[in-house]
């Protein structure tokens, strides 16, 4: 899990393993796939913990770290690929990461840089997850290692609990009707509704349309969500409000499974955030624009 990769590296370095830290601090849009703020962490064997993206570079970044760290030394580089080069070793296309090097060893120095990059990666787009079922059990799984924040709400502490939902960065166990008073979604927060039924799935809905959430979502058959939104109009919400809840939910990809269902969940959540990154070239290049106007969501 993406967390764990801060917690293991201080314990390396509470095991007197000293590490070299390489952070991606810039990098163009094409070229390398991950994003500004990708780390790792590199040992004396060039074990790695984390990636900054695989690849010839990556390798050549870890060889790079091996060496300074032998030296005990902190450094930058730039790796530039030409289109050539890039073909010449599987990449799609060329492009530029500039990558920065932090010897650490065990001291508090070392320690709090650490700290501080586990404390920006939670501050990362939260997934709320309304309802604790099965599907809920296999996405909480998957966000979590896509580098998502997970909160799990449900009112059954049965099924609300941390041994159910061990990936979860938190687990409530309230009321549902309770959702203002114990959260607040940012415009960088997504919400996905799987309740137990259409009662409880109308409950959350009827809270989370007036937060600012950057994606809202319903699990369920196209006639369930119809009876809900007829009772969102009746509560006074706007069609155009509404028509931007994606209900049902999920990439289609014919998935029957709750693993099928939650990695269909987890495909649109990843392109929702690629969207809020302002990837959408991408999205337009693949046609997902035009599948989401066709489900009446402008995107």
């Amino acid at each position: 899990m993406f967390d764990n990769i801060f917690s293991r590296a201080i314990e390396c370095l509470e095991a007197n393993e000293d590490l070299e830290l390489v952070e991606i601090v810039k990098s163009s849009a094409t070229g390398t796939p991950r994003k500004e703020g990708a780390v790792m962490f590199v040992d004396l064997n060039a074990e790695s913990i984390g990636t900054v993206g695989g690849g010839n570079v990556e390798y050549q970044a870890t060889l790079h770290a091996k060496d300074l760290l032998n030296k005990k030394e902190s450094g930058e580089k730039t790796y530039n690929l030409s289109q050539k080069e890039a073909e010449n070793i599987g990449m799609v296309c060329g492009g530029e990461s500039h990558l920065k090097f932090t010897y650490l060893t065990n001291d508090e120095k070392s320690k709090d840089i650490i700290k501080e990059l586990k404390k920006k990666n939670e501050s990362k787009n939260t997934v709320y997850i309304f309802g604790a079922g099965h599907v809920s059990m296999e996405l909480a799984k998957i966000l979590k290692y896509v580098e998502f924040n997970v909160v799990v709400w449900d009112d059954r502490d049965n099924f609300a609990n941390e041994e159910r939902f061990p990936d979860a960065n938190k687990v409530i166990c309230e009321p549902m009707e309770n959702i203002t008073d114990k959260i607040s979604i940012t415009d960088k927060d997504f919400v996905v509704i799987m309740t137990r039924g259409h009662v409880y799935d109308y409950i959350v809905e009827k809270q989370v349309l007036n937060s600012k959430a950057a994606y809202i979502g319903v699990i369920g058959s196209r006639s369930k969500n119809k009876v809900l939104r007829e009772k969102l109009i009746d509560d006074g919400f706007t069609e155009e409000r509404i028509d931007n809840v994606l209900a049902p939910i999920g990439l289609p990809i014919a998935a029957e499974t709750p693993e099928e269902i939650a990695i269909s969940i987890a495909g649109e959540l990843i392109l929702f955030r690629s969207r809020l990154e302002g990837r959408r070239k991408v999205m337009e290049e693949n046609k997902l624009v035009d599948l989401y106007k066709e489900r009446g969501v402008s995107i």
